[in-house]
């Protein structure tokens, strides 16, 4: 059984959401220090970003939620604070994440294309575990179906239709980023990583965006909409076509 709830101290809920977070960005940031030395990086300075990555990206993150689903936070204007509940879109904190590393990096004198490159990976494996938490909370739920691998969410704190077989969208894009933070890992390695020319970042962009797309046709939730499409739809193709021009590009230059 999801529980959307680890556990309750009082007043304080400890939600499975904010915990697979939490899990997701330490571990990221781990993966980022271990690689530091190939890209020519002190691990110090990839601690340092810790900080200033996490305010923004989820900053970004919850303020594109909000800005797509607002209907959500009439009664109570205060659960926009409450990031721990989950209501999170990857895009927006992308775009805060990366907005506040490169004014970081910037500082620190390094080269944008290698801290991309070099934080790449680790954004894909935070994902992943991001998505184990959405899955707990029944958020980003998937569409009714019969397939021998259906969940059905039981808990009444869950955010899915309770009592339905439901694709299990969260662990479709769980498995596609665990697989793309592998495959970038592997190439940073076989010296992508020591190039800091940001084609592992743009990979990433072109990857995760496609997973993203592949997803939609199975998932069911609110996602907010842009003319006749999802706005998660929208978002990810902006971002696949960003990444596949970024590697043509960085391959010609």
């Amino acid at each position: 059984m999801m529980h959307p709830v680890l556990a309750r101290f009082g007043d304080f809920a400890l939600h499975t959401y904010g915990v697979f977070a939490a899990i997701g960005f330490v571990a990221g940031m781990a993966l980022a220090a271990a690689a530091a030395p190939r890209a020519g990086v002190e691990k110090t300075t990839v601690q340092d970003a810790g900080l200033p990555l996490l305010l923004g990206g989820l900053l970004g993150a919850r303020l594109f939620y909000v800005l797509f689903h607002g209907a959500e936070f009439a009664a109570a204007p205060w659960d926009v604070l409450k990031v721990w509940r989950g209501g999170l879109m990857w895009q927006g904190g992308l775009l805060g994440g990366v907005l506040a590393g490169a004014v970081f990096f910037r500082r620190r004198k390094i080269r944008l294309g290698t801290a991309a490159d070099l934080l790449a990976p680790g954004v894909a494996l935070g994902q992943a575990f991001g998505r184990l938490g959405c899955f707990f909370a029944g958020c980003c739920y998937g569409a009714a179906c019969r397939a021998p691998w259906a969940v059905t969410f039981h808990d009444p704190e869950s955010l899915a239709p309770r009592g339905v077989p439901l694709h299990p969208t969260q662990l479709y894009d769980a498995a596609a980023n665990f697989l793309i933070a592998a495959l970038l890992w592997a190439w940073g390695r076989q010296g992508g990583l020591a190039a800091g020319r940001g084609r592992l970042a743009f990979a990433y962009l072109a990857l995760a965006s496609a997973a993203r797309l592949g997803m939609e046709a199975f998932r069911d939730d609110a996602r907010g909409v842009v003319g006749p499409f999802s706005a998660t739809a929208v978002f990810a193709s902006v971002l696949f076509l960003l990444g596949v021009a970024g590697l043509a590009w960085r391959r010609t230059a």
